[in-house]
């Protein structure tokens, strides 16, 4: 008798002991997955939905969902990384490339890797996408993290974000899916020769499809390879110097995709007895420079990476390999455990490493920038630890 009156949600959750909005939804299924997909988010404790409804004149308030992360369950459910850097996609085919792949395999990291794929073979099969599914909130929470990073950055609604997101999620995986029920009226994919391979695949989707469909029967071949480490090497055993500039490009998309993984860098880059000398080995590889004996070879496959992308055939690659030298240089881990006071004249060591043979710096100002910083903590460090605490401060300027 006194009407239905308006009805909305709000989604909340609990980081470090302080409670958040995160979103607003006019229907209660959607509030109710950007709950569930909170629970699965790095660093959230709580998560809850509460009701509103306004019944003549009166606001009523009801929490229809409130749940407690338990500890124990947290493990391996949880995101990577974050979401930054996400480009605003818009299509498929953005979705689908570089940048995306990026941010995909950092969000996803821990997970990838225990199931020993990568971003590209997630997006171009069915059956892997459905594996991820099957994981819980673990997808609905990397699709609003980077709804909020877009909320954050660009001020559009964080819950029309996410659904934009979702919707084009579903599209992908429905390409696959469809993809994958025309299996057996398919070229097949013959790693000895892409060329015949790319004509068979022209002829059954015509040019427009043919990276799709390319990339979803390298994803099946793929599957021999095992390891991250096992794919890497079918790869680039397709990337002889008779390959073809369109192939290499989508072949070197995958071999970025692998760069991206920490635990196989790690086993690619041997056994360095610190992380001066693994950037060091990795640096003198990028510039196609002979191998210092001093240090641990690292492995062939690796090397023939970089070799590609000093040649400019594997400029996605390059492009991840650079990035991965920036942040190690740029983070908070000393370059040699065993001696903290040659921090300094290993950062400088490193800088020269990265100078080409024209003096220009690997990574450009990017790259200067994490130089300088790593110098700035160890001037900060040798004060703090004479008792200059102030002095060291105003060097941040805090």
């Amino acid at each position: 008798m006194f009407g239905t009156g308006s009805v909305s949600y709000e989604v909340q959750s609990r980081r470090e002991g302080r409670w958040r909005i995160e979103g607003a939804y006019t229907d209660q299924e959607s509030a109710l997955s950007a709950a569930r997909s909170q629970l699965a988010a790095s660093g959230v404790e709580e998560a809850k939905v509460v009701k509103f409804r306004t019944v003549a004149g009166l606001s009523l308030e009801t929490v229809i969902l409130h749940k407690t992360v338990p500890q124990t369950q947290r493990k391996g459910l949880t995101l990577g990384g974050t979401a930054e850097g996400a480009p605003i996609c818009r299509t498929p085919d953005d979705l689908r490339g570089f940048e995306s792949r990026v941010v995909i395999g950092r969000l996803l990291r821990p997970y990838l890797d225990a199931q020993r794929i990568t971003p590209t073979e997630l997006l171009h099969s069915w059956p892997l996408f459905r594996r991820l599914e099957e994981q819980g909130a673990l997808l609905g929470a990397a699709i609003h993290a980077v709804a909020r990073h877009h909320a954050d950055l660009h001020g559009v609604s964080h819950a029309a974000r996410a659904r934009e997101l979702r919707q084009l999620v579903e599209a992908v995986s429905g390409a696959a899916r469809d993809m994958l029920a025309e299996r057996r009226r398919l070229p097949r994919f013959d790693a000895a020769d892409l060329p015949g391979t790319s004509r068979l695949i022209d002829e059954a989707v015509g040019p427009d499809g043919h990276d799709a469909l390319f990339l979803l029967l390298l994803s099946q071949h793929l599957e021999a390879g095992g390891t991250l480490a096992g794919k890497l090497d079918l790869l680039l055993a397709m990337m002889g110097d008779e390959a073809e500039p369109r192939h290499l490009a989508l072949l070197d998309g995958v071999v970025a995709d692998i760069m991206g993984s920490a635990d196989t860098m790690k086993e690619l880059l041997g056994a360095q007895p610190s992380l001066y000398a693994g950037l060091c080995v990795l640096a003198d590889a990028l510039f196609d420079r002979d191998q210092d004996p001093a240090l641990a070879p690292m492995a062939a496959p690796l090397r023939r990476v970089c070799r590609l992308a000093w040649q400019g055939w594997a400029p996605q690659s390059r492009t991840v390999l650079q990035e991965r030298l920036r942040q190690s240089i740029a983070g908070d881990q000393p370059l040699d455990r065993r001696d903290a006071k040659v921090e300094a004249v290993l950062t400088r060591d490193l800088a020269d490493r990265l100078k080409g043979a024209d003096g220009a710096l690997f990574g450009g100002a990017a790259m200067e920038k994490a130089l300088e910083r790593r110098l700035l903590r160890h001037r900060q460090s040798v004060l703090r630890a004479q008792g200059m605490h102030d002095i060291a401060d105003r060097l941040s300027g805090r």
